[in-house]
């Protein structure tokens, strides 16, 4: 299948910049005191594409397209048949809206994890003192 011939799909950094900003906002608020955060962000982006894998592929790329195009699983990769669906025409325009997105998310995650309750705060400071003598 040629490229002329296959149905139009949204740029892959709209897809990445989705997922990445999802996965961003799941770290943060869901589970703020994970290990290596900023990997799963970026985990997180490379998961969305995973269904773009096909343009890529030394085995079986037609398999890999159809089922890219045809099945609704493919939405377990950070919606992305819903993206594709949504932006057929390869828009610039929503690609960077996406990553705009993507960069509110970081901030908006960034500004929450400095937001400590004050009796975590409080309880840091009592039992973990770095300053403290050994």
């Amino acid at each position: 299948m040629q490229w002329a011939e296959h149905r139009s799909m949204s740029m892959a950094i709209a897809h990445f910049a989705l997922g990445a900003g999802l996965t961003t906002l799941a770290v943060a608020f869901l589970i703020p005191n994970v290990r290596f955060p900023r990997t799963l962000v970026l985990a997180g982006g490379g998961w969305a594409m995973v269904p773009d894998f096909h343009w890529v592929s030394p085995v079986a790329a037609d398999r890999l397209r159809d089922i890219h195009q045809t099945s609704p699983l493919t939405d377990l990769f950070w919606f992305h048949r819903t993206l594709d669906t949504l932006d057929p025409g390869d828009s610039k325009t929503v690609a960077a809206g996406f990553v705009l997105c993507f960069l509110a998310a970081t901030a908006l995650a960034e500004w929450q994890s400095y937001r400590v309750p004050e009796p975590v705060a409080d309880a840091y400071e009592e039992h973990l003192d770095v300053t403290a003598d050994r």
